[in-house]
């Protein structure tokens, strides 16, 4: 497993700060283990530190993949000749002491050690990005961090061993990455891959695979053997090779005959070895060659780069290359290796799983840690086994279990999954809007889950959730409950209603164990409702139902409805008539967020507050005071203490009632009424609208928050507390400011409200076609969206026989297609769109926005999608024509020479005409199913990491380093190296390191900042390309200029294509390359940069703007340096006049500024 890895950072966690809010932890000082490894056959030994807390097989893990020791699996460990049980912890090993020495002893193999042998080596040799054809997707969890840095020719310069650059030297001035860049191009979609990756690692043998003489027959099993392998060298020689429970030998077995005896070599000696590696190393000299090679290969890699990605689903590329697909006998056994010959351990109780793991104690620190890692890794095997299901259920690989019923309301198990759709194939949601509303559900519903597993209430139990969107179809996967397919009269539901309310069922157990935690995080209100028969007393919604399952556990289900109704978006758009003067809101499922509900609680817990404190100011009769009497500021604090302490937080009462504005009948209770708990969830919904929006759209202006793609804004919106069906009036609320500041966001938010109705149009349209017109589907549709420049009228690729009549997506037009997106906009946003939306629609950036939404893998080529100049079609012309010639002549010599006999066949290729349209259906190389998940949290350490940050805020520079490693260690316990929880932390320590100028550390940490990124948010996520900028800044300071520059261009080439040019943070990072470019003496190139900096700041800012003046300053600079004194006396011209007007003549910018101009006035 990965996180097990990395010995060094096994230590335990100390105490946290009284001043932070976690809960001490009894500081323990432990030694770590250095421990020495004797290797079997010839006297090696290796070297190991460990925590006495690891296991045992957790450090033959470790063995296992270290380059030295990787051709060792089945093996155990002893201690003085003492076998050592695997599962114990190292520090309960009798006798073990902090520096000992442990003995390697190959073990006996059984049939499970045979494939798991096999399974290690077949990994080993397909290298760091082995080809996976049954993966869901082209290039899962890649990184270029290796490809990127390529050679390092610079000298690590620790601090003060650097020296002041000679920014006049006659040197010359050193190749860079930038050296033959043109700085203003805008990045080409075929360079999504950079140039030199090697993704294929060097061959060792040309087939491994399992041979037809399998399975063992009878007598051969009782002399040991476990399985047969035929393997065919590099040198063209095929050997039969027995698995035996010794180990490895070559048989005289033939492909026509089975002889499993020994075979003896060229001295007569049995060619036999407990290896599988060893025994090919000694009869193939080429793969002991090649396999040098491989594991050379492996190494330069980093460590994160190389192991797999277990407790995250790994991130896919929207662009690639077109895989190239390999010959691989060995392939189709994937499913025996893995899982034997019956598959049984592939079939696992997804359920008791879960729910076992979540009543394993949590009394100390080492219990909760192994606890959340658990629940991590099986939820995240969970995740993965559901898409594959879902991709199945899919394609009609799996049989319903209801087929009599219609094919909407399908149900499936699958993998001890159950699987359904995501629509209203029971009339559940009819009259809130049906389909529309079901499948607003479902993701509220996994909303419902993720926060109920935050708060870890004893004695209630959640699904296991993951939602699948494949192919315009939305699928559900959960675990199963037991006793959830009983006979309805044998109904377990004891809490909520299964028929809308006509029978209400309120367990008082479910009742009490919901109000002791859920009830007080979520702040939910005990309210009474009435069924045909009684009064019922719940805290969650009527939806909401509590089941007691077969095994005895308390399960909430149908999680949807836990926050209540936004009712002023309901009673405005979701009418008859809406009064927003839009068409009406496709359902009536709209629920304010859980964020909003928090601040808004806050926000009237501070009203409280400060009523109180005037209230009890008012009852003592004390004044304000003026704010000049400086000799009573102590009185006036030692009388708010007083103040503050007379107030109690627990008489603040406010809760949600999330039944109110429903169906539900509801009646007063003892301490609210009906109407107080409806205009309670009124405020919040007119608090989003009159508070949180603005304050956003400040947010912009301020530049507090920045998002640079469409994930971003959902989730800067998402944190606020603000559903996504307000996009449009965020769009309304920037035009109006008429701020051009924060143009960019407007941009950003029309592009995301057509990205999101697009995306709803391509799953509509893929739904309805077949596997095998996919391609065409979409390569279509996107002709339609972003290439109507290029063709105005798009011609649909259809099979023989079809006609545009026969299939809806072949009817679009991108008139049709505009229509429909202003419609679908106006409709779900409430926003006008301008007639030239998607002619101003930035094209690469909105086709990466739509891959990465519907699971598109597209041909990294470069697309057109502006119509060719005249002179384009001209030359165009000229190279058909021209190449129409050669095809004619040698045609002609063809036939002259019919009779002759042609030393060698001449091939013209013809030259292609410009293509007619933007996409064919071979650039859509594949269809994925987009994921979301209930992903597991660790709230320890999370909250250790935020203690931390808070420290560090606070001046505690030490708390905050030893808080922030202590929440390091616990991520990675928790979450493994490649999480995106654990990049973030491994980002933040190495901003504080590099800030004290330990740059060995910061480097380390931000490299491993990229791989995690890279790997599980995606290789041209905003945070990767931020990790990649910080990583080329920490290895400037270090000394190592040219490296760092390549890390720049490789993160603004992203940058281009994530946003293209203009974003208000793209101007530091081009000052960053600037500066860079000057130590080099590269002034010329440093110059383009500072002069895009400037164009970009005083675009955005003004021109009279002191950032913008800053810029000129910089400018001024950079002109001098180059020798073009006119320039700079121009530019700080312009720098002087704002810096005056800005900040006075006194201000030392100002003064800078004059010294400069004096100087280039005399120049």
């Amino acid at each position: 497993m990965a996180e097990n890895n990395v010995k060094e950072q096994s230590v335990e966690i100390a105490a946290p700060s009284q001043d932070t809010d976690l809960v001490p932890v009894e500081e323990t000082v432990e030694e770590a283990y250095q421990i020495t490894i004797k290797l079997p056959g010839h006297p090696g030994t290796i070297k190991t530190t460990a925590s006495p807390h690891e296991a045992i097989h957790d450090i033959k893990q470790s063995i296992m993949e270290s380059p030295e020791t990787c051709i060792h699996s089945c093996f155990y460990l002893a201690l003085e000749g003492r076998r050592i049980n695997d599962f114990s912890e190292l520090g309960e090993v009798q006798g073990i002491t902090p520096e000992c020495e442990l003995e390697l002893v190959q073990d006996t193999y059984t049939e499970r050690d045979i494939r798991l042998h096999i399974n290690r080596l077949r990994d080993l040799l397909g290298g760091p990005y082995r080809p996976n054809s049954s993966a869901v997707g082209i290039d899962p969890a890649i990184s270029f961090l290796t490809c990127v840095t390529g050679t390092i020719d610079e000298e690590l310069l620790l601090e003060g061993e650097r020296k002041m650059e000679d920014l006049f030297s006659d040197a010359p001035v050193p190749e860079h990455a930038f050296t033959h860049a043109d700085v203003n191009q805008r990045s080409q979609l075929s360079r999504f891959v950079p140039g030199g990756f090697q993704r294929i690692a060097p061959q060792c043998l040309k087939t491994l695979a399992l041979s037809g003489w399998n399975p063992v027959p009878s007598m051969r099993r009782l002399k040991g053997d476990l399985l047969y392998l035929v393997v065919t060298t590099l040198e063209n020689e095929t050997v039969h090779i027995t698995a035996n429970t010794r180990g490895f030998f070559v048989s005289n077995t033939s492909n026509n005959r089975f002889d499993p005896t020994p075979k003896q070599g060229p001295t007569h000696k049995t060619l036999a070895a407990h290896s599988l590696i060893s025994l090919l190393q000694s009869i193939s000299p080429q793969f002991a060659t090649q396999f040098t090679q491989l594991q050379d290969f492996i190494t330069q890699h980093h460590m994160l780069e190389v192991l797999p990605v277990n407790t995250f689903f790994p991130s896919h590329p929207w662009a690639v290359q077109t895989p190239k697909h390999v010959y691989d006998p060995s392939r189709p056994t994937e499913p025996y290796l893995n899982f034997g010959v019956d598959a049984v351990e592939s079939l696992r109780d997804w359920n008791d799983e879960l729910q076992s793991h979540r009543e394993l104690p949590k009394t100390n620190l080492q219990e909760r840690v192994l606890r959340e890692r658990l629940i991590t890794k099986v939820q995240s095997e969970f995740t993965e086994a559901a898409v594959k299901g879902a991709m199945a259920v899919v394609h009609g690989d799996v049989m319903a279990l209801n087929p009599m019923e219609p094919e909407e309301s399908y149900m499936y198990v699958y993998n001890n999954i159950f699987f359904s759709k995501g629509n209203d194939g029971r009339g559940t949601f009819e009259a809130l809007g049906a389909d529309e509303a079901s499948h607003v559900a479902t993701g509220k519903d996994l909303e419902g889950v993720k926060i109920l597993n935050s708060i870890d209430s004893e004695g209630l139990y959640t699904l296991g959730s993951v939602i699948v969107d494949y192919k315009g179809i939305r699928i559900v996967a959960q675990s199963i409950v037991p006793g959830i397919f009983r006979r309805q009269d044998e109904s377990t539901i004891v809490y909520g209603s299964v028929d809308n309310g006509v029978q209400i069922s309120a367990d008082e157990t479910f009742h009490k164990a919901i109000g002791k935690d859920i009830a007080k995080s979520l702040h939910l209100a005990e309210h009474t409702l009435v069924d045909d028969q009684k009064q019922v007393d719940l805290y969650t919604s009527l939806e909401t139902k509590g089941l007691l399952g077969a095994d005895g556990r308390r399960y909430l289900l149908d999680l949807y409805r836990i926050n209540p109704v936004d009712i002023e978006f309901l009673e405005s758009a979701c009418s008859d008539t809406p009064t927003d003067g839009q068409a009406t809101y496709p359902h009536k499922l709209t629920l304010l967020r859980p964020e909003l509900m928090s601040l808004f609680w806050e926000h009237k817990f501070r009203e409280w507050v400060n009523r109180k404190r005037e209230d009890i100011r008012k009852e003592r009769g004390i004044e304000a005071k003026p704010e000049g009497q400086d000799n009573e500021e102590t009185e006036r604090e030692k009388e708010e203490e007083e103040i503050q302490a007379k107030i109690d937080p627990n008489e603040f009462q406010l809760c949600f009632n999330p039944d109110v504005f429903t169906s539900a009948k509801q009646v007063d209770t003892a301490t609210s009424t009906l109407q107080e708990q409806e205009e309670v969830v009124r405020e919040a919904s007119k608090f989003l609208t009159r508070d949180i929006i603005p304050s956003l759209v400040l947010d912009f202006a301020s530049y507090t928050i920045s998002p640079l793609d469409g994930d971003a804004l959902t989730k800067a919106m998402h944190r606020r507390g603000i559903n996504m069906r307000y996009l449009g009036k965020v769009a309304e609320l920037i035009a109006l400011s008429a701020d051009k500041r924060i143009d960019h966001f407007l941009s950003l938010a029309v592009q995301e409200m057509v990205v999101r109705c697009s995306k709803r149009l391509l799953r509509k349209y893929l739904f309805a076609c077949s596997v095998e017109e996919t391609g065409a589907c979409v390569s279509h549709y996107l002709n339609c969206f972003l290439g109507a420049q290029l063709n105005s009228k798009p011609v649909p690729v259809l099979e023989a026989g079809q006609s545009r009549n026969d299939v809806a997506w072949a009817q679009l037009t991108p008139a049709i297609l505009k229509t429909l997106l202003k419609q679908q906009v106006a409709l779900r946003f409430r926003y006008e769109l301008k007639e030239d939306f998607l002619e101003t629609l930035q094209a690469l950036p909105a086709l990466r926005e739509v891959c990465l939404r519907t699971g598109l893998q597209v041909a990294a080529r470069d697309y057109r999608f502006h119509p060719y100049t005249e002179e384009e079609v001209a030359a165009q012309a000229v190279a058909v024509a021209k190449a129409d010639a050669e095809a004619a002549q040698a045609a002609r010599q063809k036939q002259n020479n019919k009779y002759k006999k042609a030393p060698k066949k001449t091939v013209v290729k013809k030259k292609s005409s410009p293509s007619p349209s933007t996409f064919t259906p071979e650039d859509i190389l594949n269809l994925m199913p987009t994921v979301k998940q209930a992903a597991a949290r660790s709230v320890f350490a999370e909250e250790t990491f935020e203690a931390g940050k808070m420290s560090l805020a606070q001046g505690h520079r030490q708390l905050g380093l030893e808080l922030l490693l202590e929440s390091l260690t616990l991520h990675e316990q928790t979450y493994g190296f490649l999480h995106p929880e654990t990049s973030k932390c491994y980002a933040t320590l190495a901003m504080i390191y590099h800030h004290s100028e330990d740059r060995e550390a910061s480097l380390d940490l931000q490299r491993k900042a990229v791989i995690a990124a890279e790997r599980t948010n995606g290789v041209d996520h905003p945070e990767t390309i931020h990790h990649y900028l910080n990583l080329g800044l920490f290895e400037h300071a270090a000394g190592r200029t040219k490296l760092a520059l390549r890390y720049l261009r490789h993160a603004l080439y992203y940058w281009d294509l994530l946003f293209g040019p203009g974003h208000p943070d793209s101007a530091t990072a081009d000052n960053n390359a600037g500066v860079m470019l000057q130590s080099l003496r590269d002034y010329k190139k440093s110059t383009l940069f500072f002069e895009r900096a400037s164009a970009t700041q005083e675009n955005v800012l003004g021109k009279e703007h002191v950032i913008t003046a800053t810029g000129y300053h910089v400018l001024a600079k950079a002109y001098t340096l180059q020798g073009d004194f006119t320039k700079a006396l121009e530019a700080e011209r312009v720098a002087y006049a704002v810096f005056e007007k800005k900040l006075g003549p006194e201000d030392p910018r100002t003064k800078e500024s004059s010294t400069w101009l004096k100087e280039l006035a005399h120049t």
